[in-house]
This record gives C-alpha cells, structure tokens and sequence, in this order.
C-alpha cells in the first residue's frame, strides 16, 4: 500500500472517480454527492489537498484537507472539469462543515478562535468496497499516514471534521477528538454526527 497525494492529474481524476463511485453505490452517501459529474467536483475541491492509498498504481482510498485557499491542486482540478460543462458553485462558506453544521453561531466561532492557524477540514472518505476489512489495516493506515502528511509535510495547526456518533471513540486512537463546544448534530437524514479535532 502506498499512501500519498497523487503525482499528476490522471491520478487525481482516479481518485475522484473512486470518490464518486463509492458515494453513488452507498444508499446514505449518495445524498452527499453535489453533481452529475462522474469526478463530483464542487468548489472546496479547489481549495483542499488531495491524498489517497494506491495498490499497483490503483487508487482504492481517498482522503481530502480542504484549506482556506486554492491548493497546488486547483489547476488539476480546473483541466479536469474543462471536458465537462459544468461550472462550479462557489459559496459563502469557507469550509464544507458550515452548509450542514446546525449551529451556525458554533461554526463561526470555531473558525473565529482559529483565526491565524493553518486549518484545515478532513472529509469526503471514500474506501473501495474490495478493500475494507472488519479489521480496517487499511482505513488505519490511511489516516496515520494522513495525518502525518497534514501535521509533519503540510503544517497544519489543527484539523477538523464531522465524525458518526458511532465512530467518535474510533478516532480517538488517531488523535482526534470532540471540538470545545460541539454538539451533535443531523443533516438531511445522515446518521447524526459531530464535528472532532486534531492538533499539532
């Protein structure tokens, strides 16, 4: 297994298509996906770093860091959409968790007491169904290997995101835990969940 960002723009445009098939197949997830693009590309994709796991040079696991600003990756992502008539809606919200966070005044604030920190918010986890395991070695190891990335290759101050009730114990193996203030929340018929944290 090899875990890293992809090396050019063919192999972005497999892990998106991973993504997008992995959330098109799932009943609940399928709700998430923003487009009719086979990449599902929306505006935070310009702005998010983008990792995965490849066996043999194929992508199987996805990961994403959307930051603040366009990445190293906007320019990947922009060739990929110029085949396809399909413009990108941009939004008001700087992070994906503000659209479906139900406190509002919260997520402000979050990103308020963040103000000056290189931030970013973890999401859009996708696993290719012939990979997952009830012992999960691979879902470990993409988030070791990513959080190193993030933390040790990228800078990052902190990192954040939306985790399933269920799995908040999980995460906290990785280092995450429950952000100052979170509380549980539900969006658009999703299994309710909650926003957790990572730090330097």
């Amino acid at each position: 297994m090899e875990f890293r960002e992809p090396k050019n723009v063919n192999e972005l445009e497999s892990l998106l298509r991973l993504r997008y098939k992995v959330y098109s197949e799932d009943a609940s997830l399928c709700k998430m996906i923003s487009s009719g693009s086979v990449h599902d590309i929306n505006f935070f994709d310009l702005k998010a770093l983008h990792f995965g796991c490849f066996i043999a040079k194929k992508p199987v696991a996805y990961l994403r860091m959307v930051t603040d600003a366009e990445t190293h990756f906007a320019h990947w992502i922009q060739k990929i959409l110029s085949g396809e008539k399909i413009s990108l809606n941009t939004t008001q919200d700087n992070f994906p968790f503000q659209t479906y966070c139900s406190d509002k005044g919260w997520s402000k604030d979050f990103i308020i007491n963040h103000k000056g920190k290189k931030i970013g918010e973890v999401g859009k986890l996708a696993i290719d169904r012939k990979y997952r395991t009830s012992r999960g070695e691979l879902l470990t190891g993409l988030f070791q290997a990513f959080i190193h990335y993030c933390k040790d290759q990228q800078g990052f101050d902190m990192g954040f995101g939306s985790c399933i009730l269920p799995l908040e114990r999980y995460y906290r193996k990785f280092g995450f835990k429950r952000a100052e203030g979170a509380i549980p929340f539900k969006y658009h018929g999703l299994p309710e969940a909650v926003m957790v944290k990572f730090d330097k």
